[in-house]
């Protein structure tokens, strides 16, 4: 069990929605980067940016993801905000952390194309 996880905001400079990192060697990773800027697309179920690949362990990897999960992996940052049910169809992903519960309704108020802000809050 991870005692002190870390709390992150992701921002449009107009919307922000916070999500706590977990454990995992990625997650790790992701927060030594912080803070950093991504541009991507919304797809329908989730916002996809194209950012470095990191340091990972492949152990630490799932099939699917729920509703609010926050992905790093193949190259891909990405807010995965709907298709939980359909989601062990796209095989296995890194999870790094999970939108807090009351900001995931915000993630409908980011534009279609968009550049993120991501840091560690403060």
């Amino acid at each position: 069990m991870y005692l002190l996880m870390k709390t992150i905001r992701i921002t449009d400079g107009k919307t922000t929605i916070r999500a706590v990192l977990n454990g995992t060697m990625a997650a790790k990773d992701l927060e030594k980067r912080l803070p950093f800027e991504c541009s991507g697309s919304d797809s329908g179920i989730d916002f996809c940016c194209p950012i470095p690949r990191g340091i990972f362990d492949p152990v630490e990897c799932q099939t699917g993801w729920k509703n609010g999960d926050i992905c790093l992996c193949n190259g891909w940052f990405a807010i995965l905000y709907g298709g939980e049910e359909q989601s062990k169809s796209f095989g296995t992903v890194m999870i790094v952390g999970h939108i807090l519960e009351e900001d995931l309704p915000l993630v409908k108020e980011f534009p279609e194309q968009v550049t993120f802000t991501v840091e560690a809050e403060k």
